[in-house]
């Protein structure tokens, strides 16, 4: 029998989901003044964008040191495990298993995805001040901010922990 929880968790999930495919997408995790935005995987000016991929990448911050490579592996774990999630979800939803508690195994993944996406967000917040002199807003000398992306990152990551906790506490309801 699906819960009202299994019902909130649901919803909070895709949203939690979708947070993080946008921020995980979209170069806008620094904006600097002008038209110049990078995110994780691509530099964009005006209307051209470079990924991070291509040959000739040409990035507005370093992108060759470690904390850059990091933030990306974070986050990209923290979105696999969001998807993985879903799946899992998505199927408890349909099929109801006796001998399993999906709820309990979704919510400690969701909480571990909210560890990877937070932790992602810190040392980016934390590295890209202090090697990239990226500010909260701009400042008279300094045209770099956080863009909108990153802080939809750091909001995803405390999506994820609530959601994690919404579905702990419907597995704690249900008997196996």
């Amino acid at each position: 029998m699906t819960t009202c929880c299994s019902i909130l968790g649901i919803i909070g999930l895709v949203l939690t989901d979708l947070a993080v495919i946008i921020s995980f997408a979209t170069p806008y995790w620094v904006q600097f003044k002008g038209s110049i935005n990078q995110g994780l995987w691509a530099v964009c000016q005006s209307e051209s964008c470079q990924w991070f991929f291509e040959d000739k990448y040409d990035s507005a911050l370093n992108t060759d040191v470690d904390w850059w490579v990091a933030v990306q592996g974070l986050v990209s774990v923290g979105l696999g495990i969001g998807i993985l999630c879903l799946l899992v979800a998505t199927i408890a939803l349909c099929c109801e298993c006796r001998a399993c508690n999906t709820s309990q195994c979704i919510g400690v993944l969701l909480i571990l995805a909210f560890l990877s996406l937070g932790v992602g967000a810190v040392v980016f917040g934390f590295c890209a001040n202090k090697y990239g002199e990226v500010m909260i807003d701009y400042d008279k000398n300094n045209g770099r901010r956080f863009g909108w992306a990153y802080w939809l990152d750091a909001a995803a990551a405390g999506a994820a922990l609530l959601t994690g906790l919404i579905y702990m506490i419907d597995g704690r309801g249900r008997k196996v």
